[in-house]
């Protein structure tokens, strides 16, 4: 009995060891199966052997939609198609046939710069990605490209301001001692679709340029930069009728006190206060609309301007009521007709001031 439990305690002990070594085999075997079907490395994702040159790639951008322009978080949003244009002799080739112009790679089988937009907010999104290649080894790519960019914004004559919108790219840092970016056929490489400005309900568009720059990498050395500049302009006649003539009526309505017969002073009051009252109400109406700014706008300014003469306003009110009290009220008509025609000269000659500081 113990003689048969030897035996078969000895009999699993060696199945067992020739299942292990069995399992292992397979698994090299089939890893070196694995090895041999595997396709060889592609030599055409690298870049181009260029003897220690950079590789010159020309870029241009065509803008086809500009929106969520704002002032407030001073960002906006940009929807184009990004060319570039580079060489590379390892792709040239020889037509087949006539009609063979090009030849059309996707980017995952060739070697392709890679671009970053520099005052993007997040990294940019890229779709409908295309390669052609053309018989001298001419390498056509097209993007469209999709991003959320940060800019400096001069508000200071808002809202009759002109604003610059700055698109940045350079090559990624990964690629910076590998390309060199330069503008497209060397022209103004920047162009735009004027109709899909024409719903851009406080923008107009009056010109694009181009430019390229040499700024320091993260290790120091230069490397190239594109710039693309929009120059837009704000249609300003939502201020005109909305903001500006509202305020100069309430302005000229709190002057109607000085119309009022000088006994009347819960009449004279009244106006006053409304008047107060309503410019303060209206300028938290529209705060939404207007630029946080850590310094005064002309809007700003008029907004200023306004408080301190429906302010005045109140204070006439007050010199006149005392004088009159004190039995003075021939005085109390001579500071009527005097502040008829001080306040809106005053008002006129400040607001002249402003325009001049705010546009100079």
């Amino acid at each position: 009995m113990i003689d048969n439990r030897q035996v078969l305690k000895t009999r699993t002990i060696v199945i067992a060891a020739f299942s292990l070594v069995a399992f292992c085999l397979c698994g090299r075997v089939e890893a070196a199966l694995s090895a041999a079907n595997a396709p060889a490395a592609n030599s055409l994702l690298s870049p181009p052997q260029t003897d220690g040159q950079l590789i010159p790639v020309a870029i241009a951008m065509r803008i086809i939609n500009l929106s969520d322009i704002d002032e407030v978080t001073q960002r906006f949003r940009m929807v184009g198609y990004l060319v570039a244009e580079w060489k590379d002799d390892r792709l040239a080739f020889t037509p087949s046939a006539p009609w063979e112009k090009f030849r059309v790679y996707a980017a995952d089988q060739v070697w392709c710069p890679h671009f970053d937009f520099v005052n993007g907010v997040a990294p940019h999104e890229a779709h409908d990605v295309t390669m052609r290649v053309f018989p001298d080894g001419t390498v056509r790519y097209s993007e469209r490209s999709s991003a959320e960019l940060s800019n400096v914004f001069n508000l200071r004559t808002f809202p009759f301001d002109r604003q610059t919108l700055e698109i940045l790219i350079h090559q990624t840092a990964a690629e910076d001692r590998v390309v060199a970016l330069s503008e497209l056929h060397g022209e103004k490489s920047l162009s735009a679709e004027p109709r899909v400005y024409s719903e851009l309900a406080q923008w107009q568009m009056t010109g694009a340029d181009s430019s390229v720059e040499e700024i320091p990498g993260i290790g120091g050395e230069p490397i190239t930069e594109v710039r693309f500049s929009v120059s837009m302009v704000r249609r300003y006649n939502f201020y005109i009728w909305k903001v500006f003539l509202p305020l100069l009526l309430m302005v000229v309505l709190s002057w109607t006190v000085l119309w009022v017969d000088p006994t009347e002073l819960s009449a004279q009051t009244t106006i006053s206060v409304t008047t107060i009252l309503t410019v303060i109400a209206f300028a938290f109406a529209i705060q939404a609309n207007l630029p946080k700014v850590p310094y005064l706008t002309f809007i700003d300014l008029f907004f200023l301007v306004c408080y301190l003469f429906v302010f005045l306003t109140a204070i006439e009110i007050t010199a006149v009521h005392i004088a009159g009290r004190s039995g003075h009220i021939a005085r109390a008509r001579r500071l009527i007709r005097t502040f008829r025609l001080v306040l809106p000269i005053s008002f006129a000659a400040i607001i002249l001031l402003i325009i001049i500081y705010s546009f100079h």
